[in-house]
């Protein structure tokens, strides 16, 4: 019903400023936690001590959100060139990328907290994999597990090709064929997920002198961003199914959908700032690969100046 209205609407109607702005913030935040994501990965490249299984699983997962963040840009674009519908099969075109780096992401925040369960629960055996036996086995299941929910993607849309839509990420696992099965897996994600955390927490509680300080601290900061993207997940579901019901048309597409997407992009943009604040680590990383960077590039030239400086005063004296 909403969906025919809002068509009626927009169909034809050109630029539609008030949706225009409101997108334009959802992609503002989108392009700031892109920005945010490219920084983290960055400094895990740049970082020797960064490139434990571990830390290169939260990049993966840093990388893959980037895509995901992209696709909850595409709205912002077709309102903004006055298109406002396009068919699903385009639409299914445009975010292919971000289909799979959706997937990938929600795949990847589970394989992160097995890793981490093996790492605290088996440490010498995690320590003395020669060949990363628990990455490759998790980097398999998240390819795994994204090739399934790409092809449930695609499987039924044949049926809707030229429904129109605005395009939203979510719009293919928003018909009936889709919906339960994308609302088990992500509950069973997450719920896998928190189960990984509380089960980490329990070990190291037991194992209080076998870990070490910055084992630790990066388990909080794990823990948090979990906390922040399992909140945000339970907020929405419990949005979506409490209150969206009792609101109309214009609540839901001018609040609702907005405070939805927006609550469920910021979970996908805290991985770098809880990093920075969480994790003495990568705290460091940062400063070296950013703040380290430009005090260098000044340095010389200041060097450079006091050198000229005193050559200056030496060829005075001399002439005197």
């Amino acid at each position: 019903m909403f969906l025919f209205k809002f068509y009626e609407l927009y169909k034809n109607a050109g630029l539609v400023p008030l949706e225009i702005a409101i997108n334009g913030i959802i992609a503002l935040i989108c392009f700031v936690g892109i920005a945010l994501n490219a920084s983290l990965v960055h400094v895990t490249i740049k970082t020797k001590s960064l490139h434990s299984q571990c830390n290169v699983l939260i990049a993966l997962f840093a990388f893959s959100a980037s895509f995901l963040l992209i696709g909850f840009t595409v709205k912002f674009f077709i309102f903004l060139f006055g298109i406002n519908y396009i068919s699903l099969r385009s639409c299914l075109g445009i975010q292919l990328v971000p289909i799979i780096g959706s997937a990938f992401t929600v795949t990847l925040q589970i394989s992160i907290g097995l890793d981490r369960l093996c790492g605290v629960t088996f440490p010498f055996w995690y320590n003395a994999q020669d060949k990363c036996v628990v990455f490759k086995c998790l980097m398999a299941f998240c390819c795994i597990m994204t090739a399934i929910d790409v092809f449930n993607f695609y499987f039924w849309m044949p049926k809707l090709w030229e429904m129109p839509v605005m395009c939203r990420l979510g719009n293919p696992a928003r018909h009936p064929e889709n919906n339960y099965y994308f609302n088990t897996i992500n509950l069973c994600m997450y719920c896998g997920e928190f189960l990984c955390y509380a089960l980490i927490w329990v070990v190291i509680w037991c194992q209080k002198t076998q870990i070490s300080e910055n084992g630790k601290r990066l388990m909080i900061s794990l823990s948090v961003i979990m906390a922040i993207g399992l909140f945000c997940y339970v907020g929405n579901v419990l949005f979506i199914v409490l209150v969206a019901p009792l609101l109309g048309a214009n609540a839901n597409e001018y609040v609702a959908s907005p405070i939805c997407c927006a609550v469920f992009v910021l979970a996908y943009t805290s991985s770098a700032p809880v990093l920075y604040m969480c994790s003495t680590e990568y705290r460091r990383a940062f400063r070296n690969t950013f703040w380290h960077q430009e005090h260098h590039q000044t340095t010389p030239v200041v060097d450079l100046q006091k050198q000229n400086n005193a050559n200056n005063r030496a060829l005075i004296s001399s002439t005197h």
